[in-house]
């Protein structure tokens, strides 16, 4: 028996030994493969997945030996500002204050990827998703999953308490939506490209250029700019995720922030925000997809171009999904544990990318909303509006002009033009001063290109007319102004009196009408009334050249929006 076991205790220590010197010879011979030495394969990845990824390399580097062309190949993750990694990308150079150059790159998304296309070796490939919800308390993203809001729901929820008492939610007032601009913002974005897509109709999207430059678009993306404008000073996602996660009750003025889901999870769950929920509005939903890129660069070689791919394909193995999920992320068949009261929502339909230029579109309105305004226009239809400028003339310059402004007005300004006339008065009514309709913005797009040309030029008369009617009728829901396009100088001393006359006797701080004034080119050699009109109204005087289109076009979209 004794015989036996000793016999047993010796194989067991041969195979030991003989185990052990197997495993050295394949360390021995990976490592006898990198002739070439070690290389290290730089990820730059967004600061929402850069902890996933890297878990990810550690145990894609510890399970073997990556040998890529005799060398040894390592992983290291960078997290770098999706954005400032596209500028860089985009230059055809690397900011080294970011990271070492990478030779992969995973921002938020295929929006980032598709700003700087001429760097991307390849078409990227997503690693997870997270859909864009809206961080909300508890209570409220119950109570707007009921009421089945909508992305295009947002504006007048965001401005109109009786949009919020229709769903029983007049406890809230208004919904006091916060859209952070600037760095660590980019779910604001997309925020507004779906509501873009619900209030054009683009179903599943791409969300166009077109489409995004439609008086509706405008609207509701203002719409929701000016309101989250009242809720004062904003900073980042994060910043506004966390103050409202400290406050999430009624009083708060902030009520919800559109946020990257897995960031809300991550925030949840480490306990940096309590009492929130992540609610999806119904309507294509926007989708962070954190695509992995591999990068087209002079530092990159073929070596670090196949570990990227390499890596690239390990992160997107089925048997990697425990990792994403654990850090909020879904994947193709899995979701994440929700971290609120709550279930995570549903992800019924996905809005295809816009093109990044739609998104610098809705981020310039975000930043410069277009106001709704009552405006009374005052067009000067005298025979020096006949004056040749460029390839038209004065007054074709400025019919270009009103379109393109028309274009771009809320829904909700109200708009009428006066012009010159041969009658005892002077002026007519063009266009009646109305909501701004379909109807109404082309009649004012459109007035000007058949209109009949008068000798005589009643500046003054015309502009005390429109002023004081805009004073009788003045709107206090929103600025009020006179805009007057004038190119002829008006020599009735009298008239000019009366007109200011006019603005000393109707005047009121509490019926404040801003007389804006554009001169077109040289023939008004005397602005000494407007410019006093102008001053007493709070309101300016510009002298343009009519054949600078875009200046002209540029100055009327500011003054009517």
């Amino acid at each position: 028996m004794i015989a036996v076991s000793a016999v047993l205790l010796f194989l067991a220590v041969l195979g030991w030994f003989r185990v052990r010197e197997n495993i050295d010879s394949q360390a021995t011979a990976a490592a006898e493969t990198c002739v070439e030495g070690d290389a290290v394969l730089h990820v730059a990845a967004d600061p929402l997945i850069a902890p996933a990824l890297t878990e990810l390399a550690e145990q894609w580097t510890a399970e073997t030996p990556r040998v890529i062309r005799d060398h040894c190949i390592t992983a290291e993750i960078t997290a770098v500002d999706s954005t400032a990694a596209a500028t860089a990308l985009a230059a055809g150079s690397w900011d080294t204050g970011l990271s070492p150059e990478p030779a992969l790159w995973a921002p938020l998304d295929t929006r980032t990827t598709a700003r700087a296309p001429d760097a991307l070796d390849g078409e990227p490939r997503s690693l997870a998703t997270s859909p864009i919800v809206l961080a909300v308390p508890t209570d409220l993203g119950r109570a707007l999953t009921a009421a089945t809001v909508r992305w295009q729901d947002l504006p007048r929820l965001q401005n109109d308490p009786a949009a919020m008492r229709d769903i029983g939610l007049d406890v809230w007032g208004t919904l006091g939506l916060a859209l952070p601009t600037g760095t660590d913002t980019h779910a604001t974005t997309l925020a507004l490209e779906a509501v873009a897509a619900g209030v054009t109709g683009s179903g599943t999207g791409p969300v166009t250029l077109e489409q995004a430059a439609t008086p509706t678009a405008i609207t509701a993306v203002s719409t929701l700019a000016l309101g989250a404008d009242t809720l004062g000073a904003i900073g980042t996602t994060g910043d506004t995720l966390t103050a409202l996660g400290a406050r999430p009750d009624t009083d708060s003025p902030v009520h919800a922030v559109p946020v990257v889901e897995q960031q809300l999870l991550h925030a949840l769950t480490d306990g940096q925000v309590r009492g929130l929920t992540g609610h999806l509005p119904i309507g294509a939903a926007p989708v962070a997809d954190f695509p992995a890129a591999t990068i087209d660069a002079p530092w990159v070689d073929e070596t670090l171009a196949r570990a990227a791919a390499e890596f690239t394909d390990y992160a997107r193995r089925p048997e990697q999904t425990d990792i994403l999920t654990a850090h909020g992320f879904r994947t193709a068949d899995t979701v994440p544990q929700p971290a609120g009261e709550l279930p995570l929502p549903r992800v019924a339909t996905v809005l295809a990318p816009a093109d990044p230029t739609v998104d610098d579109v809705l981020a310039a309105l975000r930043l410069a909303p277009v106001t709704p305004r009552k405006i009374t226009m005052v067009v000067d239809t005298s025979t020096s509006m006949a004056t040749a400028v460029g390839d038209g003339t004065r007054l074709s310059a400025t019919a270009d002009a009103v379109r393109e402004a028309m274009r771009r007005a809320s829904i909700n300004s109200v708009m009428g033009m006066y012009v010159f006339d041969d009658t005892p008065s002077g002026h007519r009514v063009a266009v009646i001063r109305d909501g701004l309709t379909d109807s109404k913005r082309a009649a004012l797009s459109t007035i000007l290109d058949d209109i009949d040309l008068t000798e005589d030029e009643p500046v003054y008369a015309t502009l005390t007319a429109a002023y004081r009617d805009a004073v009788d009728n003045y709107d206090p829901t929103r600025p009020n102004s006179v805009l007057a396009v004038i190119g002829s100088d008006d020599p009735d001393d009298s008239a000019a009196a009366e007109f200011l006359a006019t603005i000393e006797e109707v005047s009121s701080p509490e019926t404040p009408v801003h007389i804006d004034v554009v001169v077109l080119g040289n023939d008004v050699t005397d602005t000494t009334t407007l410019e006093r009109a102008a001053e007493l109204t709070d309101g300016s005087v510009t002298t343009i050249d009519p054949s600078d289109a875009p200046e002209l076009s540029q100055l009327l979209r500011k003054l009517a929006s």
